[in-house]
């Protein structure tokens, strides 16, 4: 995975706001995954194809935080979203 790698979701999870949290389900394997602030976002962004600096980038302009810290952020949540086979990558 790298700044060029395109993300999108999967096309079978769904997602619902609860209170102030995303729960996404999985129905491949049953489980249901909740994420907050920035995670919301990210999710938000994959809904259509898009790539990892395209992600950090409109994180950038979005939240206060470093480039450094956004990057690492960003590439640990999906690569959590890919062990889960929540998303495809390209």
């Amino acid at each position: 995975m790298n700044l060029d790698t395109r993300v999108t979701r999967q096309d079978e999870p769904l997602s619902s706001q609860v209170d102030d949290e995303l729960v996404i389900f999985s129905s491949k394997n049953g489980m249901y995954y909740g994420t907050q602030a920035v995670g919301k976002r990210i999710w938000s962004l994959i809904e259509q194809e898009t790539t990892i600096a395209e992600i950090r980038d409109r994180l950038l302009e979005e939240f206060d935080v470093d480039r450094e810290t956004c990057e690492r952020e960003v590439v640990t949540f999906l690569d959590q979203l890919q062990q889960e086979d929540l998303i495809k990558l390209s």
